[in-house]
């Protein structure tokens, strides 16, 4: 196997986490050519794969790191702080080198046999149409959003899989596997927010696609799926929806501390209408603090999570119901949370916030893209863990 990076057995999170705060000022410097580019720079996604951050929980086997998710969405939160797309991009991407450890190792050796810097974009709406054959599928199928996939050979994209006898109300989803030659990819990606991510939209016409490279949420949803194997470690032994929401939550938390920075810095010397100095208005030290104050709440219910998963997984017990359900409702709940708490930064800041150029309000559009993804909306995790409070069992396949 070809190593493109540093393989650093011993590398630390410390050192990958001052790796990501080192390279916030050039990321801020990037964040207007990246929002005008509508996708990562080229040199941007080249330094954050000779950093070493899209190693951080893929198998050692193949040059990774295997570490606490905690970790890598520490990095991700950094990133995000200084460019919400470049969070973005690298959260999402990123997340996909835990999710091939899980499928066969076949699979991991299509992708990372030659090049284990090797990269994946998604998209999992269960959108493409599957016809069963002998040995696969012959797939096709159209997916918006697929953050990041100028950067990648190979795409993970949503479909329907064949009905479960012992579960025949439940549909099937499942996640494909498909190389950059069988896919097109349709620059559409013109957005009020996130507008580097390039998630633009992907086509797939009559691909066919082995078994082996078929990825059941069910099975990531029971923790039985075949890459475990060989990915014998506990990280892949945790819950696919729990390590996947946080790739879609965590850069938000991320982007509300890049906003109180710049909320702080664009107001330390601006009076406000009546004269006031905006850092001796209660208003505005007030909006501060409760953003502060849900920042590190966030951060603490993230790191709790995946400290408390893989005390399960390292033990070898059953994860409960509660905790599943009440770690996705985290998840989802903090975006929802942040969102009025970014939008009252942009309202303390004064009317000359609205104009093109103005931090606060771009990180507030950017949050704004991040709540509309639909692991990112908060009813149907709220009923559930309302529903498990009161005895219910656990459905959702992505707790």
């Amino acid at each position: 196997m070809d190593t493109q990076v540093e393989n650093l057995a011993e590398i630390s999170p410390e050192e990958l986490l001052d790796r990501a705060i080192g390279m916030q000022a050039t990321l801020r410097e990037r964040a207007r050519h990246t929002r005008e580019l509508r996708r990562v720079p080229d040199e941007t996604m080249t330094e954050l794969i000779a950093a070493g951050f899209f190693k951080m929980m893929q198998p050692k086997r193949y040059g990774g790191y295997e570490m606490n998710p905690k970790h890598f969405y520490d990095v991700v939160f950094e990133i995000a702080r200084a460019c919400p797309s470049t969070g973005w991009v690298l959260s999402v991407v990123g997340v996909h080198n835990w999710q091939l450890a899980l499928l066969d190792d076949r699979a991991q050796q299509d992708v990372w046999g030659k090049d284990n810097t090797a990269l994946i974009s998604s998209s999992y709406a269960p959108k493409g149409k599957a016809e069963a054959t002998e040995d696969g599928f012959n797939f096709s199928g159209q997916w918006q959003f697929s953050s990041g996939c100028d950067h990648c050979d190979w795409i993970f994209v949503g479909g329907l899989l064949p009905a479960n006898p012992d579960m025949p109300n439940v549909p099937q989803l499942g996640s494909f596997l498909i190389p950059a030659s069988d896919y097109e990819i349709i620059d559409d990606w013109h957005t009020t927010g996130l507008q580097g991510s390039g998630s633009k939209t992907l086509v797939v016409k009559d691909a066919f696609v082995p078994s082996y490279r078929v990825h059941s949420f069910m099975e990531g949803f029971l923790c039985q799926s075949p890459g475990q194997a060989v990915n014998t470690a506990p990280l892949y032994k945790l819950p696919f929806g729990q390590v996947f929401i946080r790739a879609v939550s965590t850069p938000s938390i991320g982007t509300a501390q890049g906003a109180l920075d710049a909320y702080c810095e664009y107001n330390s010397k601006r009076l406000n209408s009546v004269g006031q100095k905006v850092v001796d208005s209660p208003a505005g030290q007030i909006a501060g603090a409760k953003t502060l104050s849900a920042i590190r709440t966030a951060r603490l219910k993230l790191h709790n999570a995946f400290d408390t998963l893989l005390e399960y997984a390292e033990n070898d017990k059953p994860y409960r119901d509660i905790d599943r359900v009440e770690f996705r409702y985290d998840s989802c709940n903090t975006v929802e949370t942040l969102v009025p708490l970014v939008q009252e930064l942009l309202a303390n800041s004064g009317g000359t916030a609205i104009y093109q150029g103005n931090t606060v309000n771009e990180l507030f559009q950017d949050i704004l893209a991040f709540r509309q993804h639909a692991a990112n909306q908060p009813y149907t995790p709220t009923v559930n863990l309302g529903a498990v409070m009161f005895g219910a069992p656990l459905q959702d396949v992505f707790c």
